[in-house]
């Protein structure tokens, strides 16, 4: 135990000692939040509020403390002539940095222009037993402390705080903007015993009253397809996918991701939804579509206002790595996969590769701008219908900004047996070493044999989006609680 933990388990003790309780059940002096003490309350006006101690400041027989309640802050007045020597003493013995306290008093300004409560009364709600890490307003910098002591760092930085805000106001405003559409928001199970909808490994769990293995979801896709088949036109849903893989700036195992389906449209309305969406939902959190992001070392504004640039793959392949696919011969292009050190799990596939070298020399560098990706290799998009004019690719597309990918959508594969044959193809894949391949989901495959609607769908990245946003380059930053190792 430390110095300090052991001095205020000590003030605890005496607090318990002598009949006052140092957790007590009710605020006794009441509460207005201080939100709306600084927004709409008057000099001379009594008040009473409650929050944390984040300073305190001795200057004789006057005490200054602020006080920060919810993200918002006020100053506190504690004169020895108004609250009597036994009570300012009282404050100074007892009340660390740290605690919650109850207070009761007369707002004035000081010549400093600080409106600051004038302390009448007051009385302790929570003696905190450990001191905070870092000034309030300082940011912590031991990032691991940071990432697994999330609470400290919510607690010390409004900055911190803000990114949050923007998080949990982004997720609602998602939702009001679905929902006036005339989406339904639905559930679909997080445990399943097929996994699919994406192409990654999965997390597997034992069900010991059924005796089988199964799976944490790594998408919504498929079981929200099956809403469509039933006869819903329009659903959403908001949940957490979760993926064995990497863990760094772009990936967190457990995520956040909206997923939509509609019926009666294809990628083109897609791609019109997700740019409206995207405006508004910065519009109505920020004020405003243009975010500055870092990329390269210095700031980028980006504009999310619609219209947002359209481009094939092969054509950004052609534009931006000067590598023209269509005019390659198969060994060409493994010899380009051997040469930039790409490696396709399952064997040499033309589709995936085309994919493997737009995401190695194109999709990162070059998309900083919001831009819709078109039009992928039918063999890499087994969920996605074909080309209504070139059955070589599908009706696919990515939207990136600041050259992540943010939106995964196509216009959906109705038809069973193309269905059916590239789940067929997928196993094949899996048996040959390609552990993202798709599983082949029966049930999945007899749902559309009752007969989905032509539908359009998209996945959208909650956590990059908040990235976004808030200019931030890591995704811990927009995670409450990013995994991290056990050990410390």
């Amino acid at each position: 135990m430390s110095v300090e933990r052991a001095f205020r388990a000590s003030l605890r003790e005496e607090l318990l000692r002598s009949g006052v309780s140092p957790y007590p059940h009710r605020l006794s002096l009441g509460y207005v939040p201080i939100r709306d003490i600084v927004s709409n309350r008057r000099v001379g006006e009594a008040v009473s509020t409650a929050g944390r101690v984040a300073s305190m400041r001795r200057h004789g027989g006057l005490i200054f403390s602020d006080l920060v309640d919810d993200g918002f802050k006020i100053q506190l007045s504690l004169d020895l002539s108004v609250v009597g020597n036994e009570r300012f003493e009282w404050f100074i013995k007892y009340v660390n940095l740290g605690d919650f306290i109850n207070v009761a008093g007369d707002l004035f300004y000081t010549h400093k222009g600080e409106l600051t409560i004038n302390v009448r009364e007051y009385c302790l709600l929570v003696k905190a037993l450990r001191s905070p890490p870092v000034k309030w307003g300082h940011k912590i910098l031991d990032t691991e402390v940071r990432y697994r002591k999330r609470y400290l760092d919510l607690m010390m930085s409004p900055q911190v705080r803000r990114i949050f805000e923007v998080r949990f106001n982004t997720i609602a405003e998602i939702r009001r903007f679905m929902w006036e559409r005339g989406f339904i928001e639905v559930e679909t199970p997080i445990l399943q015993p097929v996994y699919g909808g994406a192409t990654a490994k999965p997390f597997i769990t034992r069900v010991h009253s059924l005796g089988e293995d199964w799976y944490l979801r790594i998408a919504l896709e498929l079981y929200l397809k099956r809403f469509l088949v039933g006869g819903f036109n329009k659903v959403f849903e908001i949940g957490k996918n979760f993926r064995n893989e990497d863990i760094d700036v772009q990936h967190n195992p457990e995520f956040t991701m909206m997923e939509a389906y509609q019926a009666y449209v294809d990628y083109e309305d897609i791609m019109r939804l997700i740019e409206e969406l995207i405006s508004n939902v910065a519009e109505r959190v920020l004020n405003t579509t243009k975010v500055n992001y870092p990329v390269g070392g210095s700031e980028v504004e980006i504009d999310l206002r619609p219209p947002y640039r359209r481009v094939r793959m092969v054509e950004g392949l052609r534009e931006f790595a000067g590598v023209d696919v269509e005019g390659l011969s198969d060994d060409e292009m493994k010899s380009l996969l051997r040469k930039h050190d790409l490696l396709i799990p399952g064997g040499y596939d033309r589709g995936r590769a085309i994919v493997k070298l737009f995401d190695k020399l194109v999709g990162e560098h070059h998309l900083i701008q919001p831009t819709f990706v078109m039009d992928f290799p039918a063999s890499s998009s087994p969920l996605a219908k074909p080309h209504r004019t070139d059955p070589k690719y599908a009706e696919r597309f990515e939207l990136y900004i600041a050259g992540m990918e943010l939106v995964n959508a196509f216009t959906e594969l109705n038809d069973p047996v193309i269905q059916e044959t590239y789940f067929r193809n997928e196993e094949e894949r899996r048996k040959l070493g390609d552990a993202e391949a798709h599983p082949y989901d029966w049930d999945f495959v007899e749902a559309l044999e009752y007969g989905m609607p032509p539908a359009g769908g998209l996945g959208l990245g909650i956590d990059r989006l908040v990235m976004i946003l808030t200019g931030q380059t890591s995704i811990k930053e927009a995670i409450p609680f990013p995994m991290l190792t056990r050990s410390m």
